[in-house]
């Protein structure tokens, strides 16, 4: 849209701002880009950028399930057409909002913005403009296809991108671990004193332990509410997939992107051990801390080391966490 502004588009991340202050703004948008983020986290750093709205913005992206992440700021203005309703949002902010997906269109508009050109496209860069209107379209949906085996899938984790290719599975063999069974034949724990399925009181039963596969030990949360179960190893960092061993099938990778550059490349480990969660520093620039339940502090992993995990403990490494989640109670 004409008018007294800047446009830009990097990848799929859209920002319309005034002109003074705005390069800031645009750095920003183009960083969160190359590092593979999402609309989620362009809002959240345009808002911490912009604390008062000072800047007249309006910036736009995608989430990881479709849906769309909107922020203004100042005088701007943003209009999405969204799955159940459309919203307007306006300064001086700022004001953010995540509209349910599909969308169908959205509006980024300044004061003064004139109507677009039909033919007019961005496909990248910054141009300048005082507004900008897109439409999304969606691909019809594939053919079905046969049940996938377990664990041969795209690991969706925060930060945009393009379609990645199926990560290997993880081999499929099962880990033998010493357990015990409750009466009602559930395989657990040796330590727990309540069946982890069905809570039936074990330290009241005759136990005979024998090896047998291990279930579950729980989840992995990460910090934007993505959940992973905890069955197998997982190597963390913004380019897991180049560790031998998530090359080899012996762990899965989990691609985190980083747009405050404190994540290595290959971060950290998640390594199941018997029915212990333990996590590795895997030589991490920034390190690897872990914050046990109700703990103030978070103390550093040595380079190399391995730290039990407790349930409900934090695992911390930059300016992300997961949390290990478990029913099994000791």
């Amino acid at each position: 849209m004409p008018g007294a502004g800047l446009v830009t588009r990097a990848g799929a991340l859209l920002a319309v701002a005034e002109p003074a202050g705005a390069e800031e703004l645009l750095t920003l948008v183009r960083r969160i880009a190359a590092d593979g983020g999402d609309g989620p986290d362009l809002v959240r750093r345009v808002a911490e950028l912009f604390p008062a709205g000072e800047l007249s913005c309006a910036v736009a992206g995608p989430t990881a399930d479709g849906d769309l992440a909107v922020l203004v700021c100042g005088h701007a203005t943003a209009e999405v057409d969204g799955r159940h309703e459309q919203v307007r949002l306006t300064g001086p902010g700022p004001a953010t909002r995540v509209v349910a997906g599909p969308v169908a269109a959205v509006r980024l508009t300044l004061p003064g913005a004139g109507a677009p050109h039909p033919l007019a496209r961005l496909d990248g860069g910054v141009v300048g403009g005082a507004g900008l209107s897109a439409r999304f379209h969606t691909e019809p949906a594939p053919p079905p296809k046969e049940p996938a085996p377990p664990f041969e899938a795209v690991l969706l984790v925060p930060g945009y991108a393009p379609p990645l290719a199926p990560v290997e599975p993880v081999a499929d063999t099962e880990v033998l671990v010493e357990g015990v069974d409750c009466k009602n034949g559930h395989f657990n724990d040796p330590a727990l004193r309540y069946c982890q399925r069905c809570g039936i009181a074990m330290h009241q039963l005759t136990l005979v332990s024998r090896l047998g596969p291990r279930p579950p030990l729980g989840v992995l949360l990460l910090d934007n509410g993505m959940t992973l179960r905890a069955d197998a190893d997982y190597v963390v960092g913004r380019d897991p997939a180049r560790d031998p061993d998530v090359a080899a099938g012996r762990a899965r990778p989990l691609r985190i992107a980083d747009s405050y550059g404190g994540i290595s490349r290959r971060h950290l480990r998640v390594k199941l051990s018997g029915w212990t969660v333990r996590v590795v520093d895997l030589g991490s620039a920034n390190g690897t801390y872990v914050q046990g339940p109700g703990a103030d502090e978070a103390p550093r992993v040595p380079a190399g080391g391995a730290v039990e995990v407790r349930p409900g403990a934090k695992i911390i490494f930059g300016r992300r966490w997961l949390r290990y989640e478990s029913h099994r109670n000791p």
